[in-house]
């Protein structure tokens, strides 16, 4: 697996991806969500995602992030994957410092557990210590991928279950 971040050239494989999630009625963690809504086209999506990335322009609310798709050896999108540089109090609660998602036909394969993995390994470059993860209480497929990648148990907070992973030394 390759995790990159979106350029032009895969706007008509990442069109599709986008498609099948909307197809499943799945929702697209991993930045996708609020960003996708607010841009007219994928182009524009990208200028979002630069400036997020810049920390530049940012709509209220909106923290500092990477974003990352996933490809698998063939460049087939698997996912999304956000890597957010500060945590406002909504992302504390619920979101955290990563947010990622699988395509809904490649689900249950381990593609989300490598897809963290190498998100916690952009982390630890980006200069964090520990990351944040938070799942809902009954998605048990990110629970699991969560403590596969060395997640300790915090708290649940309105639903939301909260993970720390350090990023100390080698990432697990």
């Amino acid at each position: 697996m390759e995790l990159r971040r979106p350029t032009l050239e895969d706007k008509d494989a990442i069109l599709e991806m986008i498609a099948e999630f909307d197809a499943a009625k799945s929702y697209m963690h991993g930045g996708m969500g609020s960003a996708w809504k607010r841009a007219k086209d994928y182009e524009d999506w990208l200028k979002i995602v630069e400036q997020q990335e810049a920390a530049a322009n940012l709509p209220a609310g909106w923290v500092p992030a990477i974003q990352f798709l996933s490809f698998d050896e063939t460049g087939l999108p698997l996912g999304f994957l956000a890597l957010r540089l500060s945590l406002n109090n909504k992302l504390f609660v619920e979101g955290g410092h990563i947010g990622y998602s699988i395509r809904p036909g490649e689900r249950g394969k381990g593609y989300g557990q490598e897809q963290l993995h190498l998100g916690l390994i952009e982390a630890k470059r980006a200069g964090l210590d520990f990351a944040l993860i938070t799942c809902d209480e009954e998605n048990e497929a990110s629970r699991r991928t969560i403590l596969a990648n060395g997640g300790v148990y915090d708290n649940t907070i309105q639903g939301s279950e909260r993970y720390w992973i350090e990023l100390d030394g080698e990432v697990a």
